[in-house]
C-alpha cells in the first residue's frame, strides 16, 4: 500500500513539473509591452502559436474556466468571447469561370494565432496578450495568469469582422475595441447591433479583471 501511495504521489509531482514546464515555454513566446496601449491593432509580433498547444496550455489543461468581477463585485465565469482557438486549417471553395464553365476551386485558410507580447499590470501574475486571426474575425485576447500557470481571468480586447473573410485580413466591422492605460485600466467598449456597453476593467489582487465602471446606451437592432 506504501508504494502504491509513493507512486501516486511521484506521478502527480511529475504532472506538476511537466505542466510548469510547458506554461514557462508558453511564456517565452510572449515578450515585454509597454504601456499605455492606445491602438490594440498597432500592436504586432512576428512569431506564432501552435493552436493545440495553446489551448491545452490556457483552456484543456485548467481546473475551471476564467472569471470575472462583474459591477455588483460577484464573481462569474466567463461565457462571451471565450472558447478554443483555431487548430487547423479551414477548407473553403471559390467558383471561377474558365473557358466559359465554372470550376470549383479549394483553398486552404491558415488561421494565425499570435503572441502578441506580455504586460506587468500585477507583479504577483503574468499577463500577456494574444491575437488570433480566424476565418472571418480577428480578435485580441488579455489573459491573466497565476505564477504558476492558472489560468485566472480574460479580457476580449478587440474583436473585429472581416468582409473578406479569409481572401483580406482587413477588419471591416470592429465590434469590441479597448484601450489600456499606463496605469493598467483597461477601457472597452462593445457595439452589439446598437447597444453599446462601456466598461473599465481593473486587475484585482486575487487576479481577476474587475468592471470598476459600467454604462449602456442605445439599443440592440436585432
Amino acid at each position: 500500500m506504501k508504494n502504491i501511495i509513493l507512486s501516486i504521489l511521484i506521478l502527480a509531482y511529475c504532472n506538476v513539473c511537466s505542466t510548469q514546464e510547458k506554461f514557462n515555454e508558453f511564456l517565452k513566446s510572449f515578450k515585454p509591452v509597454d504601456l499605455p496601449i492606445e491602438n490594440i491593432l498597432n500592436l504586432a509580433s512576428y512569431d506564432s502559436l501552435n493552436g493545440k498547444f495553446t489551448n491545452d496550455i490556457i483552456i484543456r489543461n485548467q481546473d475551471k474556466k476564467p472569471q470575472f468581477v462583474d459591477k455588483e463585485g460577484k464573481l462569474k465565469t466567463i461565457t462571451q468571447y471565450y472558447g478554443l482557438y483555431p487548430e487547423e486549417p479551414f477548407k473553403y471553395t471559390t467558383d471561377e469561370k474558365i473557358d466559359g464553365k465554372w470550376v470549383e476551386n479549394i483553398h486552404y485558410f491558415n488561421n494565425k494565432i499570435i503572441p502578441i507580447g506580455r504586460i506587468e499590470l500585477n507583479p504577483k501574475y503574468n499577463t500577456v496578450i494574444i491575437k488570433v486571426v480566424d476565418v472571418e474575425t480577428t480578435f485580441y485576447d488579455l489573459w491573466n495568469f497565476s505564477k504558476d500557470g492558472k489560468a485566472l481571468s480574460v479580457v476580449c480586447l478587440f474583436w473585429g469582422l472581416r468582409d473578406a473573410g479569409p481572401r483580406d485580413e482587413k477588419v471591416t466591422y470592429t465590434i469590441v475595441d479597448s484601450k489600456i492605460t499606463k496605469e493598467g485600466n483597461i477601457i472597452w467598449h462593445e457595439n452589439a447591433d446598437g447597444l453599446e456597453t462601456f466598461r473599465t476593467y481593473k486587475l484585482n489582487d486575487e487576479g481577476y479583471f474587475q468592471v470598476i465602471k459600467e454604462e449602456q446606451k442605445g439599443e440592440a437592432e436585432f
